[in-house]
């Protein structure tokens, strides 16, 4: 697989995990404060974990994961078409 940039260092990654679950700390500080639906706010914080999750096990395992399905990309949706 050809990759069009530098790969991205562990402590660059550490860091965007930070950066993520303090995004869904935000969200649900917004909805605390009324500035933000709770709803939308929930489903913020969720997908934003998700992310800082997805990455925290690429960091561990050096295997990247979908933030959704949570399935080393390659093998989501695309696996069950078959030629």
């Amino acid at each position: 697989m050809n990759v069009p940039h530098p790969p991205v260092t562990i402590s660059e990654k550490a860091s965007a995990v930070v950066q993520w679950n303090n995004l869904a700390d935000e969200a649900e500080r917004g909805a605390t404060l009324g500035l933000i639906h709770p709803n939308t706010a929930e489903v913020q914080a969720r997908v934003y974990r998700a992310t800082a999750r997805a990455i925290q096990h690429e960091i561990d395992t050096g295997i990247a994961v979908c933030s959704c399905c949570f399935k080393p990309f390659g093998q989501g949706s695309s696996v069950l078409i078959r030629n």
